[in-house]
């Protein structure tokens, strides 16, 4: 066997007696040293030594702290003798062929907190770095750590070593999939100030670098650095890896571009006492930064974003201020949860924003004196409905945040939208804005030339086409509150035009509204004028009020009839067979609506002075009238306070005619109420005709009614009747018990009777003279009636629901030429039929042309009806 030399020896023999020092050092001290640093667990096993260094084929280690807890557990490490000292780390060079760590964090106590708000030491935080090995590899790396999913593992390999200046290059590789994500990091203290390089690639192609310097001052930390990620060509992979760390299972991000860049720089000035969020905005420096996104680039819960964003701010007191502001960016909401808030019509699908610098507004608010960002802007929004906003704005370039903006025009078109029970076609909108918005208000000036149009708007029962609504000059005031609008008011005129408005009481026709609005949140108001194309002209007045009572009152304008009727044009359910051309009518009206309720309670007044015109066949002059319709909860009543017809012509003259009277009814059943009736009569033919007061129930047995004839001249009836040489005089009273059903007006039984002394008839023809002289029977009748001197004049009276009259007249009295005038008596029976009487009296006559052509086809239609048997 071969001698070994004596430097052989030293050098196996040096390490040997390190070594047992080292292993009775640890034997020793080992449980003091443990317990101090948090070690309640250390296992070891296959302790060598060769040449190389010290060997351990496995190392178990736990370590317990407030923070939380480590296990580590180590294979094949190897304390290489290289560099090897008396100083810590006692290893320069240590090499681990699988290294496993499982960390399991802890909620942070009071105390954590406290000491994570002490100040800030470079010294004391690149102490560790003294105590770094020069080399260190290890060749399976594997950490667990908590994540979104619970726990994660990310595997690799890493490899560490340190200059003989201290600076540190960290070189980690972790696998992703097939990827291999790169990571350098170099790190090094100089004078008082801490150096740091990142960088992060992918399968060796460069995506990301840092660099970054920390300086301590007495008071302050300098913080100063460049991010630079000029072609982000592998923005995928790395979104791959954040992915699967910070997304719960089950859930995953759209796929991101093949390309992108950013850049950004800083240099801040920091508290070191304190380096949260709260402490990096208190601090003081300039920031700026600019992103390209060339492709679509999602981003969870907006979108997919593309285009170019510029950024730069700079902080003065604790006071960060903007100085750069610039975008040219397109989104795709795809997916996005915003979206679905909206309704279907007014969801997007593209936005496009432009921001550049502008010009100053020249009537800049005090709130944003000296702090203001001028910035021209421009908005499009592509889909269902497509929006322009184009404008210029002055930003609060520091906190509170506050903009004005000015000379801003917002268009609109929406082929349908459709809303609350609402369609809508054809939405052009065109506003033209001003205003100021921060986080506690809102101001909107609506300029002249804004308005909203729509081809068509149509609801349940109403329907309008080319509708325009014209608001320009309102002012809306609100506060802001959880991001909604709080003690809101909008006031400023509003013109509304619609070419057509279809409803099923109103006859289709152009409508317009010109008035004013007051809106609140508490409760709104509205008056002006409404008209139609039929010169209708209604003021009106509707109010909202804090317990959503409604409130309208319409009023409408003295309507001289000469010039045409326009409620007869717009009212659907207006009378056919009634015209008025002539006198005055005015009407109020007033409604109210409870919350909740479904009936509104309504009050109408409608006064007319002097009507004229045509009912049916009839024609009606100087009509002077008080209507009150009221309608509350389930029933309505209407009230005729006065009614006063100076005439009704429906073949004899008619008036005057006076009535009052009311009628009441449910809504259920209209046509079921009650009649009252206080006074109704007429003027006839010298007399009067009077209708005796009284109260009727509808909807049941036919009604009745007891009519009483006071006073008609005979004279006056002969000069109607159309009869050749007949004539007389007389005063008639009587009675006609009348009953009205559905068959029609009916009289059974009534009497008429000449008043004492009686009267005298004339009755004088050819005809009647050549039935004398052909019917000796005969003659004597003829010859009485010419010169008939009546005592008593007594009639049944009969007529039915044909309008057939049956007379059956007694006549007692004397012809003084006739016998020395001795008594004759006659009976006589009479039959005529009234309609076709008066029709022939009122075509003999010159009536109205109207009336005229309404009488010959009533006619027409008896003539042709199918006869009873």
């Amino acid at each position: 066997m071969p001698m070994l030399s004596r430097r052989t020896w030293l050098r196996l023999l040096v390490p040997l007696l390190l070594s047992l020092l080292l292993i009775g050092a640890l034997y020793t001290g080992g449980r003091y040293l443990l317990q101090r640093n948090g070690i309640q667990q250390l296992d070891w096993s296959g302790l060598g030594l060769s040449t190389a260094g010290l060997h351990l084929e496995r190392l178990a280690l736990r370590q317990h702290s407030s923070a939380g807890s480590l296990d580590v557990r180590a294979e094949g490490l190897l304390l290489g003798w290289r560099q090897f000292g008396l100083s810590l780390p006692f290893w320069q060079q240590i090499e681990v062929r699988r290294l496993a760590l499982d960390w399991h964090a802890q909620a942070p106590s009071d105390n954590a907190e406290q000491a994570q708000s002490a100040p800030l030491d470079l010294q004391r935080l690149a102490a560790p770095l003294a105590i770094v090995p020069r080399q260190l590899h290890i060749t399976e790396l594997s950490v667990e750590l908590p994540c979104a999913a619970g726990r994660c593992t990310a595997r690799g390999d890493l490899r560490l070593q340190r200059s003989e200046d201290d600076r540190l290059a960290l070189q980690l590789d972790l696998l992703q999939g097939e990827q291999r994500l790169n990571w350098t990091a170099s790190l090094h203290q100089q004078d008082d100030a801490l150096n740091l390089q990142l960088g992060l690639g992918v399968d060796g192609q460069a995506q990301i670098e840092l660099h970054s310097q920390l300086s301590q001052r007495p008071e302050t930390l300098a913080w100063s650095g460049e991010l630079n990620a000029p072609q982000l060509s592998q923005a995928g992979a790395l979104q791959q890896w954040l992915a699967a760390w910070l997304l719960p299972p089950g859930t995953q991000w759209p796929a991101a571009p093949g390309a992108a860049s950013l850049t950004a720089s800083w240099q801040l000035q920091l508290p070191r006492d304190d380096l949260s969020l709260a402490g990096l905005l208190a601090g003081s420096g300039a920031f700026a930064a600019e992103a390209n996104l060339p492709q679509p680039w999602p981003v969870p819960g907006i979108g997919q974003v593309q285009g170019q964003l510029a950024l730069a701010a700079h902080s003065e007191d604790a006071q960060w201020i903007a100085q750069r502001l610039e975008a040219d960016l397109q989104l795709r909401p795809l997916g996005a949860d915003w979206q679905a808030q909206l309704p279907p019509a007014l969801r997007s699908e593209a936005l496009h924003l432009r921001v550049r610098p502008g010009n100053a507004l020249p009537q800049l608010r005090s709130e944003l004196a000296g702090r203001a960002l001028p910035l021209d802007i421009a908005l499009e929004v592509q889909g269902a409905t497509a929006l322009d906003l184009q404008g210029t704005l002055a930003v609060a370039n520091a906190a509170p945040w506050a903009l004005q903006f000015a000379d801003t025009r917002l268009t609109g078109t929406s082929k349908h939208l459709t809303q609350g029970g609402w369609q809508a076609s054809g939405l052009k909108t065109t506003l033209r804005l001003g205003g100021y918005l921060d986080a506690q208000r809102l101001e909107l000036d609506l300029a002249q030339g804004a308005q909203i149009s729509a081809a068509a708007l149509s609801g349940d029962a109403l329907r309008l086409q080319q509708l325009q609504a014209s608001i320009g000059g309102g002012i809306l005031r609100a506060r802001l509150q959880d991001g909604g609008l709080q003690d809101w008011q909008f006031k400023g005129p509003l013109n509304l035009t619609s070419k057509r408005l279809e409803q099923a009481n109103l006859k289709p026709q152009g409508w317009r509204w010109q008035g004013q609005v007051e809106a609140s949140s508490q409760s709104s108001m509205l008056r002006g004028k409404l008209s139609n194309d039929s010169a209708l002209q209604l003021d009106l007045d509707a109010s909202l009020d804090a317990q959503q009572r409604v409130r309208l009152k319409a009023t409408l304008a003295e309507l001289f009839l000469r010039s045409g009727n326009p409620l007869a044009n717009t009212l659907a359910q207006w009378p056919e067979l009634l015209e008025l051309n002539n006198g005055r009518l005015n009407a109020t009206a007033q409604l109210g609506l409870a919350p909740g309720s479904a009936t509104p309670d309504l009050e109408l007044n409608v006064t007319g002075k002097g009507l004229g015109g045509i009912y049916d066949r009839s024609e009606l002059s100087g009509l002077d009238t008080r209507l009150h319709v009221k309608l509350a909860g389930q029933r309505f009543a209407l009230n005729i306070a006065e009614l006063r017809l100076e005439q009704a012509n429906p073949g004899l003259p008619i008036g005057p005619i006076q009535a009052h009277g009311s009628y009441s009814a449910t809504l259920a059943a209209p046509d079921q109420g009650q009649v009252q009736l206080g006074q109704a009569q007429a003027a006839l033919m010298g007399g009067r005709v009077t209708l005796t007061p009284g109260q009727w129930q509808l909807g049941g047995d036919d009604l009745r009614f007891a009519v009483q004839l006071q006073g008609l001249e005979l004279q006056q009836l002969f000069t109607l009747y159309p009869a050749e040489g007949l004539a007389g005089s007389g005063t008639l009273d009587g009675q006609l018990p009348l009953r009205l059903g559905k068959a029609g007006i009916e009289v059974e039984q009534g009497h008429i009777a000449a008043r004492e002394p009686g009267g005298r008839l004339q009755f004088s023809s050819e005809k009647i003279k050549a039935l004398g002289r052909s019917n000796p029977a005969m003659q004597l009748v003829t010859q009485s009636l010419e010169d008939f001197n009546f005592t008593t004049l007594n009639s049944s009276v009969d007529y039915d629901e044909h309008g057939k009259l049956r007379l059956g007249m007694r006549l007692e009295g004397q012809n003084p030429a006739i016998e020395n005038g001795r008594p004759i008596h006659f009976n006589i029976n009479l039959e005529e039929d009234i309609p076709n009487l008066l029709a022939s009296l009122q075509l003999t006559d010159r009536v109205n042309e109207i009336i005229t052509r309404r009488v010959q086809q009533r006619m027409l239609q008896r003539n042709t009806a199918p006869k009873e048997p």
